[in-house]
């Protein structure tokens, strides 16, 4: 059987990051032909009071399916996924009680349709090319490029800090709004110790000459993509343009490991606004649910209750 590393889209379908953000509640399933993988889904559950749903783990964009590049091309390749993705998801536990997003690379979303499930669009930005930074750099807009300079004179940027500053401004941050992060930090380090074992992760700080740390963010990599995982800003530097260096920091080190740098995905204006600022290509990936009627309904008061309750 083959080796279920090189099943996968990217590192989050990895099964030593899966051991970290979905400990024992994580399997897998494939789809074979003639003693061949031809599809890898790995996915993880998580309970409720009532029941137990197919969902996606923390600090992990997008979870499956992988396919085998070899099942064919054209016409023929789209009837391949069709009888694959049926035959998965005869397979997958929680079938009516699921909600995950597909990696970018799953483009045909109508197996999904056809049997009942929601899809809906979401966006990343990704900069796909990264062999020519000066290109890189000449797209960004006006506003990222007067960051970088400005944070620039005020900041150097560390490599060698410890993760905990990472935990504490996002603390700070999400104090500051009466709120608690939704991640712990001891998820956080976790998969920070995680990745340092598989070469896999880097922690990029701005710090500024009295020892202040402006932001700090987590990336996450494999050959083929980095991801600006999670990030923290303080928020009495958060003028500083702090962040856009260490974006544009990152683009650099990601030249040297992987083919292409993703923003992470954002619905959310203000986030989207930056992201783009960054000159990066807006890129299609998939949210498929299908959800008990209780849920359906909770799906669909949720952006009301967050907006009463103040959540951005």
């Amino acid at each position: 059987m083959e080796d279920s590393t090189k099943c996968a889209n990217s590192i989050f379908e990895q099964p030593w990051w899966l051991n970290v953000v979905a400990k024992n509640h994580w399997g897998v399933i494939t789809s074979e032909e003639n003693g061949q993988i031809v599809a890898r889904w790995p996915y993880f559950w998580a309970n409720n009071l009532i029941s137990k749903r197919v969902t996606m783990p923390k600090l992990t964009q997008t979870l499956g399916i992988w396919f085998n590049p070899d099942i064919g091309s054209g016409v023929d390749k789209l009837s391949t996924q069709k009888r694959i993705i049926s035959d998965l998801l005869d397979k997958i536990p929680y079938s009516n009680n699921l909600k995950i997003t597909l990696d970018s690379n799953v483009t045909y979303f109508l197996p999904f349709y056809w049997r009942g499930y929601r899809v809906k669009p979401l966006i990343s930005y990704k900069i796909k090319k990264l062999e020519n930074l000066e290109l890189i750099y000449s797209n960004f807009d006006k506003t990222a490029k007067k960051n970088i300079r400005s944070a620039e004179k005020k900041v150097t940027i560390r490599y060698d800090l410890d993760i905990k500053n990472l935990t504490d401004i996002i603390d700070l941050t999400f104090k500051a709004q009466g709120r608690k992060s939704p991640n712990s930090s001891k998820l956080i380090l976790e998969i920070f110790e995680a990745c340092k074992k598989h070469n896999a992760g880097k922690l990029i700080a701005a710090v500024d000459i009295e020892g202040n740390v402006h932001a700090c963010s987590l990336f996450v990599y494999d050959e083929n993509k980095f991801y600006y995982l999670i990030s923290g800003s303080n928020p009495q530097f958060r003028t500083s343009g702090a962040q856009s260096l260490i974006l544009w920091e990152a683009i650099k080190f990601a030249s040297t490991v992987s083919k292409e740098f993703d923003f992470e995905g954002s619905m959310i204006e203000g986030i989207e606004k930056f992201f783009r600022q960054f000159g990066g290509q807006p890129t299609v990936y998939f949210q498929i649910s299908k959800l008990p009627f209780h849920m359906e309904i909770f799906e669909l008061l949720k952006p009301r209750i967050k907006k009463i309750l103040g959540y951005k």
